[in-house]
């Protein structure tokens, strides 16, 4: 009897752990679990089978192990240069060939000419791309005003490396009839690609020149002053000047200056400002773009001190320079006394001279306070 009760009792738990084992086999044509719904799959038959022994009231002996799970790692790819190659990226075409303008060498916008004269534009370009320049690059007309300019020319007889300047010159002709006249141009690689200035390469530098029938002022030292070249030396060495820089510069400052007062008490307008190196053989000269000078030109200026000059001293000299020979026209002393100096030197003499203009100023003494005024410093043509 008791033997019968028992079987009565286990055999229900029995069919329950049957049926608990047929529940997670695995069906035909359903597919293999594996990696995270193994994991998912071995969980359940584990809570599974706890269930079943708590039913039961039976301890289970041992847990089983997790299985192992293995996963493919992806094939490494690796490139192997041919020996006695390095492997560099390559810079793309915007970072080989790219150039920045310096300044205008000759002729600044807005030059007075002649009709029919003949001039030569120069200007002065920074490689700043990666790529050097050779005799392959060209300088190339893109629009406007050609004034019988080629339509491309040599860039460089030799090599200009990234970082570099090179001056680059183009001989133009002004037309007979009176107007503005504007030519722009860009660059070309030795591929036939066109190129032109700022990060995109596409910008132009260009000549801008005004045709008139000349008389009164024809040259204006003001206008030209911020192309020209400005060196201030002494005390055994030289460096260049930046224009418009400020005036306590050690080697020497050239600016325009507005409103200001000259050394007769006598209120100016917009005129040109200089001061040489700050030693007491110092010196400052400027080299203004190149001029053709015609019949009847005349240099004229008014010459002085800013206020406040005190016992400043100084000579002043008005040249011309061909190439690399420079003749001196004119030398002033000049103290600060509270008078001005108006020169009026006829250049007759120099007609279809192309020449550069060369104005110095040297401390006659200690620099401390000389700030020297080119008022109105021009070129007049008298009829």
């Amino acid at each position: 009897m008791h033997n019968i009760r028992l079987q009565r009792l286990f055999f229900p738990i029995f069919v329950l752990i049957l049926l608990a084992i047929a529940c997670n086999f695995p069906r035909e044509g359903s597919p293999t679990p594996s990696g995270p719904d193994l994991l998912k799959t071995y969980a359940a038959q584990t809570i599974q089978v706890q269930l079943t022994l708590l039913a039961t009231g039976l301890q289970p002996t041992s847990t089983p192990s997790p299985p192992t799970i293995v996963t493919a790692s992806p094939p490494v790819v690796t490139s192997t240069a041919p020996a006695g190659i390095t492997e560099t990226p390559s810079p793309t075409q915007g970072e080989c060939d790219q150039a920045a303008f310096e300044k205008d060498v000759t002729y600044p916008d807005n030059s007075v000419l002649s009709p029919g004269e003949e001039f030569t534009k120069t200007w002065r370009l920074q490689n700043s791309g990666t790529c050097s320049w050779n005799p392959d690059y060209d300088v190339v007309f893109d629009r406007g005003d050609s004034l019988g300019g080629p339509a491309s020319a040599a860039l460089t007889q030799g090599t200009v490396a990234p970082g570099e300047m090179v001056d680059i010159s183009v001989d133009l002709k002004a037309p007979d009839e009176l107007g503005t006249y504007q030519g722009y141009w860009k660059l070309r690689n030795p591929a036939g690609q066109t190129f032109g200035l700022g990060e995109d390469r596409d910008k132009d530098f260009w000549f801008k020149i005004i045709v008139e029938s000349l008389s009164g002022v024809v040259y204006d030292f003001n206008v030209n002053a911020k192309s020209a070249t400005w060196i201030g030396s002494g005390g055994g060495s030289q460096a260049e000047v930046s224009f418009g820089g400020v005036e306590d510069d050690p080697n020497g400052f050239a600016k325009l200056k507005d409103d200001f007062v000259l050394e007769n008490g006598k209120r100016s307008g917009v005129a040109l400002v200089v001061g040489p190196k700050q030693t007491d053989d110092g010196k400052i000269s400027g080299t203004f773009p190149t001029y053709t000078i015609k019949q009847n030109d005349h240099f004229k200026a008014k010459l002085g001190f800013t206020e406040g000059c005190g016992d400043g001293q100084v000579i002043l000299q008005f040249a011309i320079k061909e190439g690399e020979n420079a003749q001196q026209i004119e030398e002033w002393k000049k103290a600060c006394d509270g008078g001005l100096i108006f020169p009026d030197i006829d250049l007759s003499a120099y007609q279809g001279r192309k020449v550069q203009f060369v104005l110095t100023v040297l401390a006659d003494g200690s620099p401390l306070n000389d700030q020297v005024v080119w008022g109105s410093a021009r070129i007049e043509r008298e009829e």
